[in-house]
């Protein structure tokens, strides 16, 4: 993975992009909300997306705690989503931006329950409510968001102490994943909690569920479906980015980045982006497109059901349509059994019904359902670490 600060040409790097970022210098037409804030002596990168998390990290700590504070105060929605900064920062500063948009949803709910016209249906209300409880929880701290995007259809979910962890586990959810997904009674970050909870004492691990853009849903349009490979490789860029972020807030500590069916197409194209992971774990995944090859120093791991779902198109491509290159034909790769059974059934709505419950059981984080691959998890982060540490 890409380590940081060690060489100047970095610091070198990050002042000169503040200069030419300067806000509101001559020529400029955009002013920081923090540009004008008592103590900003120090501007933020106007296009975060264009400084490297390196750089941001370099100019973050340049900054006297003071300014630090008013940027998180006044500039919450980009201090939260720069890539090279402490995690508590962010969190922090994600933490405002969901006061904020708390404060505008009880706006929205209390302006519904008065209409008296056309009163709102459950299915307008529901999801409020459930983005409403979901934001509760982040502002009293229960819930920890390292990214916060909903304009871009991206966020990314702590768990666990990173002042203790000696280990990083991604999880990347798959089809059908979307913020919603984060805010369900049964929320994609039940893998990455159930991780946390039971990590070896002496191995703790710090975990992110990682949503880097709109994932493919289901459905029968070819252009929309998890068939179409464009939507997940789209997501792998920001992947990447997101990969390199953490790597600078954490150097040194082993990643694990566990892909659950396109989430894969989304690891293997970060990894085309420059992302490393110490070990990739393929779970029900479509694998990678096309000339994809695997990376130096990787481990690889993938386990499926032998009913899965995803068996049906494994290692069909044709152009944008399907994967070519299967989740059990990575060079080197190891499979794992995943301990999964069902009662066979003969009709065809049958096989393809239990193909998707054998499919989807493998990012749950019951243990009940599927207690091999969360045991086996736990000991590939353990081992990570205890290798790295010696």
């Amino acid at each position: 993975m890409l380590r940081a600060l060690a060489h100047p040409a970095v610091a070198l790097t990050a002042a000169a992009v503040l200069f030419f970022a300067h806000i509101g210098s001559s020529g400029s037409t955009h002013r920081s909300p923090a540009h004008d804030a008592p103590g900003s002596d120090s501007p933020i990168p106007v296009h975060a997306g264009h400084i490297g998390p390196s750089a941001a990290a370099v100019w973050w700590s340049g900054l006297s705690a003071a300014t630090r504070e008013t940027l998180i105060r006044s500039a919450p929605e980009r201090i939260g989503a720069l890539d090279g900064l402490p995690t508590d920062v962010r969190v922090a500063a994600n933490r405002v931006v969901a006061r904020e948009r708390l404060s505008e949803l009880e706006t929205v709910l209390t302006t519904l329950a008065r209409r008296e016209s056309a009163p709102a249906s459950e299915a307008e209300l529901e999801p409020l409510r459930q983005e409403h409880s979901y934001l509760a929880r982040v502002v009293s701290g229960a819930v920890k968001l390292y990214l916060f995007a909903p304009d871009r259809g991206a966020l990314v979910e702590m768990t666990g102490d990173p002042a203790t962890a000696t280990g990083i586990l991604l999880v990347v959810p798959g089809t059908n994943a979307s913020i919603r997904s984060f805010m369900v009674p049964d929320p994609v970050t039940a893998f990455a909690d159930w991780q946390v909870d039971h990590a070896d004492p002496s191995t703790p691990v710090v975990a992110f569920t990682v949503l880097a853009a709109p994932m493919p849903q289901l459905s029968i349009d070819l252009a929309s479906g998890p068939q179409n490979n464009t939507i997940a490789t789209a997501a792998g860029a920001s992947y990447a980015r997101i990969v390199e972020g953490i790597d600078v807030a954490f150097p040194g500590l082993p990643t694990l980045s566990y892909e659950h069916s396109a989430g894969s197409q989304v690891g293997s194209a970060a990894e085309e982006d420059g992302a490393h992971f110490d070990a990739r774990f393929l779970a029900a995944g479509v694998g990678a497109t096309d000339g994809y090859t695997t990376s130096p120093g990787t481990a690889y791991y993938a386990a499926q059901a032998t009913d899965d779902i995803n068996r049906l198109y494994a290692g069909f491509q044709m152009g944008d349509i399907g994967y070519g290159v299967g989740p059990e034909e990575f060079p080197g790769i190891t499979i794992i059994d995943p301990g999964l059974s069902d009662v066979p059934v003969s009709a065809m709505g049958g096989m393809l019904a239990r193909g998707l419950t054998l499919h989807n059981r493998l990012f749950s984080g019951d243990a009940s359902a599927n207690g091999t691959v969360l045991a086996d998890v736990r000991l590939l982060l353990t081992s990570l670490a205890r290798e790295r540490t010696g």
